[in-house]
């Protein structure tokens, strides 16, 4: 069997070993997460926003995981527009807190490992659809775990984790239909309803991507009707879900609701001071995200008025060096090898210009230098590039070569990435609550 691109389209689900291959790989890495997160759970990370870079994860153990907390006193009028599903996932959040015997900030903790583990089964799936062989699926999926993001949504509880889910689904989907658009049946709207339900600017991928699939295999009228009955019927279901959610869980955004568009253009404006340069951004979004540098210190001003971890400075140990260059050759080689071929090159396409757009966008809507936190948003993207260029390699090299280098991507990665986790959970620890 030939683990390329021609490789099975999906994972054979009536051979056991690929139904539980990706369920344990998600309990591993979610356990993983729970080790290290679970001492966070009473650290400043859940006590104030801004502790590393410029998350807001506490407001989540009352928005999410407190049982008759004011819901809207956290996710408001700004916030929700922009993460639609974020009401949705305060009944499971509660449920866990049961578990937890109503601990919210553990309940919490648990839920992002959980989003974690979730997330390394997506990554398993996207592999699937490139190479036959479980070794290979696995060690790609290993790939993916150890990249910056892939680590730190383990531990920073947010919605970039979610988002993360989305557009990895959108991915897997895309490959799985060998570089064809999803057209407008289930996983169409299923994957807009995700992305847009998730974070609203990540609907883009779901156009951009069916546009440059699309392009010359159907006529721009049909392309647009199609779109149009798409989004039309999930910009409804998304409507519905978000109006349910709040009639139950937080009724009083309901009366809020026209507050909206003057608290989003607040958010897109708010606090520009120093902002990050595009050369930041493109290094932030091509190679932080997989890559960690040395943290950046910042000592913040009031009303924070307390250190915060960024990374904002290409600045690596040796072997952070060696892992940075490993992750570029990967993805260069990988373009390059998609590059000759028409099918895998609409695919490229689509990672790049997604790559493009989120350059251009945090370009402007970034928060006082802090760019690296939107990176979530292309992570699935540059780990389909590399799994995309390991298949097709497949067909080229001798395998035993090609394990090898993954091998040795994977090694050089995990060694310096997990330093850089260590030293973010240890700097939570280590830090006294601001007054």
């Amino acid at each position: 069997m030939i683990s390329g691109i021609g490789a099975p389209a999906w994972p054979a689900y009536s051979r056991p070993a690929n139904v539980w291959v990706p369920l344990l790989l998600a309990l591993g890495v979610t356990s993983f997460h729970l080790m290290h997160g679970l001492p966070l759970a009473h650290s400043v990370l859940l006590q104030s926003f801004n502790w590393v870079f410029d998350y807001d994860s506490s407001r989540f153990v009352g928005g999410w995981c407190t049982a008759g907390a004011p819901v809207s006193a956290d996710l408001d009028t700004a916030y929700v527009p922009r993460h639609i599903l974020s009401l949705a996932v305060r009944p499971v959040c509660l449920l866990i807190a049961q578990a937890t015997e109503g601990d919210a900030r553990q309940a919490l903790m648990t839920w992002t490992a959980l989003v974690a583990g979730c997330n390394a089964a997506l990554a398993y799936l996207l592999a699937s659809t490139v190479c036959a062989h479980e070794f290979d699926r696995v060690l790609l999926t290993g790939i993916y775990t150890v990249s910056t993001h892939g680590l730190l949504q383990g531990v920073i509880p947010e919605t970039f984790g979610l988002a993360m889910a989305g557009v990895g689904l959108h991915l897997a989907l895309l490959l799985h239909r060998r570089g064809r658009a999803l057209g407008t049946g289930w996983a169409a709207r299923v994957s807009l309803f995700l992305n847009l339900g998730c974070t609203v600017t990540n609907g883009a991928l779901n156009l951009l991507s069916s546009a440059v699939l699309s392009c010359g295999r159907i006529s721009v009228r049909s392309w647009l009707r199609a779109e149009l009955r798409t989004w039309l019927a999930v910009v409804v279901a998304l409507a519905a879900t978000a109006g349910l959610c709040a009639w139950l869980l937080a009724p009083d955004l309901l009366t809020e609701v026209h507050r909206a568009p003057r608290q989003l253009w607040w958010v897109v404006n708010i606090y520009r001071g120093e902002p990050a340069s595009v050369w930041q951004v493109i290094v932030s979004f091509m190679l932080y995200g997989f890559v960690a540098p040395v943290a950046t210190i910042v000592n913040l001003p009031p009303p924070d008025g307390h250190a915060m971890m960024d990374f904002r400075a290409l600045h690596y140990s040796a072997p952070g060096w060696a892992a940075a260059a490993a992750w570029l050759s990967a993805a260069t080689g990988s373009a390059m090898l998609l590059w000759q071929r028409r099918t895998e090159r609409r695919l490229l396409l689509v990672l790049m210009a997604w790559l493009l757009a989120n350059i251009v966008l945090h370009s402007y809507w970034q928060y006082r230098g802090s760019v690296f936190m939107y990176g979530p948003h292309t992570t699935f993207a540059g780990y389909a590039l590399v799994a995309l260029g390991y298949g097709r390699a497949m067909n080229r090299l001798p395998h035993a070569g090609l394990r090898a280098l993954g091998l040795a991507l994977l090694s050089l990665t995990a060694a310096n990435n997990y330093a850089r986790y260590l030293e973010l959970v240890k700097f939570l620890l280590a830090q006294a609550p601001a007054h």
